[in-house]
């Protein structure tokens, strides 16, 4: 320790001890300073380091597996809710047009008890929405092989069907 330093040390001794304890303290603590720097704590082997090293990457890397599912899931999740929200409210308040209901649809389809079995778009994106949770419980459960870029293909995938479903 430089003088400044042990100075200090001594005053702040002095502040919970006697000044013979303090000192007394002081030189213990000067003695455990030499023998520290007299022996040094001995370097790890090699091979224990790289076995280290090797756990803290198989970690990084299931921190980033388990991140990427996390993010693809909440995109997929998102995705389908804005899909939700906008065959529910249209598409946004410049398409607010004067047409009658009856005027959207064939009069076939009122008569129709399943209007998803007869709406074309709705069985291709119902299928699409299905084949995609279908992967999703896949992921969740570990029950397929699926490789290493399956939660950004299955992004790809919802993007794909959002725009396909903007486009009407």
């Amino acid at each position: 320790m430089r003088d400044r330093a042990h100075e200090n040390l001594i005053e702040l001794l002095r502040r919970f001890m006697d000044e013979p304890a303090a000192r007394a303290a002081h030189e213990d603590i000067q003695t455990g300073q030499r023998w520290l720097e007299a022996y040094p704590a001995p370097a790890p082997e090699a091979q224990v380091v790289a076995m280290i090293k090797g756990q803290m990457a198989v970690a990084a890397l299931r921190k980033r597996r388990i991140t990427q599912f996390i993010r693809a899931s909440v995109t997929a999740a998102a995705a389908v809710i804005v899909l939700g929200l906008v065959g529910l409210f249209g598409h946004g308040p410049g398409s607010r047009t004067p047409l009658l209901c009856g005027d959207l649809l064939p009069t076939a389809l009122w008569d129709s008890d399943d209007l998803t079995a007869d709406d074309l778009d709705l069985v291709y994106f119902s299928s699409e929405l299905g084949q995609i949770e279908a992967q999703m419980q896949a992921l969740d459960g570990d029950e397929t092989e699926i490789g290493v870029g399956a939660p950004e293909e299955l992004e790809m995938e919802l993007m794909a069907i959002q725009a396909e479903f903007l486009k009407g």
